[in-house]
């Protein structure tokens, strides 16, 4: 654990672990989640509190797993927010209605406690244990209510791997590599925030191609307290969004407005305005707030719910783009506006002038490009230009449209023609931008002069992301297919390397290389063979006479 909070931290096990498998290196591979006995109703009312539909009652909480736990699904579930972060989307909610039936009912409606911690000052790199009675997925409850509660899951038991790593215990192979959570891992989030905001259809966190679909999520919790000394209408408390030049607004889709789960667009139609450039959503707090020219106040029952207003964006061919030792993010701020507090809260700043206050979030936006350098096999410092490919991903071919730069083409939009073939130019560069950090495969179509062409190989874009996935901190490339397709010493690019016509080189070319070196020696077998067997006849015929 990591965080700090004066009060008790509680674990409540709401999930055991059954059916484990583990991959031949003694990663975990898989596990299946089951209702611990006797919690089933009160996981499954969690479950629909938080907006979930047929639920299963048999396991509610291999349900809430398979679309809320963080796991991306294919096709994506209809809530990707909890993809990227246990302090958002229905998995939020879900553990907040579990918290709520802890402090209405006791600890014995979950079964009663099963770990605790009192008191937490443990910064990001010097974590603390919080001991549980063994492994499965656990709620953490923060006594004190500074923090938000957390849903996580232990690492795994494995026998095998007890003499390599710590008490046996290992996590899934692929934890932590595109947003996925690393178990046995969770930090306190010590404050509620006051405006946040998510691209929520990132569920591979591979960023976006250009031309691509961006959606935001902007969540604005209801104020726990509203100021004295305003009336209902006077109270302000607006969201406004102007994007990058790199985004524009899809008009198209228009914008929802939920309260919780409650969709309640249609109480702000004529408070939205929505075009290309801007979105400004006015007077959010009739939401949750009453009183007309009274002193305003929160209306029953609203106090711990969330504003969520949802909309899309198209991320423009100009878009900034990352790459190895060069991350650059497109970044979208929203700013929420409301009616100046008694004394301005920390992360505020005041309009003093329109007796108001704001705060912002921003949200970033990530597009990639990949950069191949054409050489010669042995004479490495001689670059080849004229190098053609297709390249495709997912065994579609994708098409692009030429740059001015030499060797430079950028992913084709929709509606654009775009080339199924690129080239390298001068220096043997060939650079694809505006692409999804994905695997990339290419087929060398035709290779310099003089020049074998190499086997197919695949290319992909690797980011790494900081601990809450909402920025990436550094970019890299893996190449695999072909041991002439390789990451450059400092990273920057993957060097490819055409082996020049000679007979030395002909493995290099893969299949068709090795047949024709076949037949080549068979060739020379046949001719070095025949003399012998002439000369053995002579000696055969001179013997006879």
């Amino acid at each position: 654990m990591t965080g700090t909070t004066t009060g008790t931290l509680k674990a409540y096990r709401i999930g055991e672990y059954d059916e484990v498998a583990f991959t031949q290196t003694g990663a975990l591979k898989s596990v299946r989640l089951d209702t611990p006995e006797d919690l089933g109703t009160v996981l499954k009312t969690a479950a629909e509190t938080a907006g979930g539909s047929d639920v299963d009652a048999g396991n509610p909480i291999g349900w809430v797993a398979s679309r809320w736990l963080g796991y991306p699904t294919d096709p994506a579930s209809d809530d990707v927010t909890s993809a990227f972060s246990p302090y958002a989307g229905r998995l939020q909610l879900f553990a907040r209605a579990l918290a709520d039936a802890v402090t209405a009912d006791g600890d014995e409606v979950l079964g009663g406690v099963q770990g605790s911690l009192n008191g937490l000052d443990a910064p990001v790199g010097n974590p603390v244990t919080l001991p549980v009675s063994g492994p499965g997925l656990y709620l953490i409850v923060d006594s004190s209510g500074t923090s938000l509660p957390i849903i996580v899951g232990t690492k795994v038991f494995n026998e095998a791997m007890e003499d390599v790593v710590e008490d046996g215990m290992v996590d899934f192979a692929d934890a932590g590599v595109n947003g996925k959570p690393r178990l046995g891992q969770a930090a306190l989030k010590t404050t509620v925030t006051d405006v946040a905001k998510f691209v929520v259809n990132d569920p591979g966190s591979d960023g976006f191609d250009v031309g691509s679909r961006v959606d935001f999520e902007v969540q604005v919790p209801v104020p726990s307290s509203l100021p004295d000394g305003v009336s209902s209408d006077e109270y302000v408390f607006d969201v406004a969004d102007s994007p990058d030049s790199s985004l524009k607004f899809d008009v198209s889709r228009g914008v929802s407005v939920l309260l919780d789960t409650q969709d309640v667009s249609g109480e702000l139609a004529g408070d939205i305005t929505f075009t290309e450039d801007s979105l400004k959503v006015s007077n959010v707090g009739k939401l949750f707030a009453e009183g007309g020219s009274s002193q305003v106040v929160l209306r029953a029952g609203m106090s711990g719910k969330t504003v969520l207003i949802r909309y899309s964006a198209v991320l423009q061919t100009d878009a900034l783009l990352s790459k190895p030792a060069d991350v650059k993010a497109n970044a979208n701020t929203v700013t929420l506006t409301r009616t100046k507090s008694a004394v301005l809260p920390d992360g505020w700043t005041l309009d003093g002038d329109a007796g108001t206050e704001w705060k912002q979030a921003s949200s970033k936006v990530y597009s990639f490009r990949v950069d191949v350098v054409k050489a010669d096999k042995d004479a490495l410092s001689t670059k080849l230009a004229g190098a053609e490919f297709e390249v495709s991903r997912d065994e579609q071919t994708l098409k692009f449209v030429k740059l001015a730069g030499e060797g430079e083409y950028r992913l084709a939009t929709q509606g654009e023609t775009g080339v199924t073939t690129v080239s390298t130019g001068a220096g043997g560069k060939l650079s694809l931008q505006g692409v999804e950090a994905r695997e990339l495969s290419f087929k060398e179509t035709v290779a310099p002069s003089g020049y074998f062409k190499v086997s197919d190989f695949v290319i992909g874009t690797v980011p790494t992301w900081n601990e809450d996935v909402s920025a990436v901190t550094a970019v890299s490339y893996e190449s695999s297919g072909s041991n002439l397709a390789n990451v450059s010493e400092d990273g920057g690019h993957v060097a490819v390397l055409d082996p020049a016509w000679s007979l030395a080189n002909l493995p290099y070319t893969g299949g068709i290389g090795i047949l024709i070196l076949l037949v080549v020696g068979a060739l020379i077998l046949v001719f070095a063979v025949r003399p012998y067997v002439l000369s053995k006849r002579a000696e055969r015929d001179a013997n006879l006479i």
